[in-house]
């Protein structure tokens, strides 16, 4: 049987925007990946959205510049990621968050 892979949006601002296509998956890593590199509690900030505690949440660093916002919706969590001149922006599911959480 074939396997049904789904993918995120996710769009990268620079000069030029440009819009890509990730595995949910992918985009779990890549949060991992950001939580290390930038030592920032991402995986708080994700419990405290699914939890909801709060509605959204946003982290700023000034050097090196790093900007984190999170919102929750009905279903999904909305990320913005800035790095200086770099922009990130992506959705996932409830579901996945809560295997980022529980990972």
């Amino acid at each position: 049987m074939r396997e049904t892979i789904k993918l995120s949006k996710f769009k990268i601002n620079r000069i030029v925007g440009e819009t890509n296509y990730a595995s949910d998956e992918s985009l779990i890593e890549s949060i991992k990946t950001m939580k290390a590199v930038w030592n920032i509690p991402i995986l708080q900030y994700l419990k405290d959205l699914m939890d909801g505690s709060v509605d959204s949440v946003s982290f700023t660093k000034d050097k090196p510049y790093y900007y984190f916002f999170g919102r929750r919706f009905k279903k999904s969590i909305s990320i913005t990621i800035k790095e200086d001149e770099k922009t990130i922006e992506f959705s996932i599911p409830l579901e996945e968050v809560n295997k980022i959480i529980t990972s």
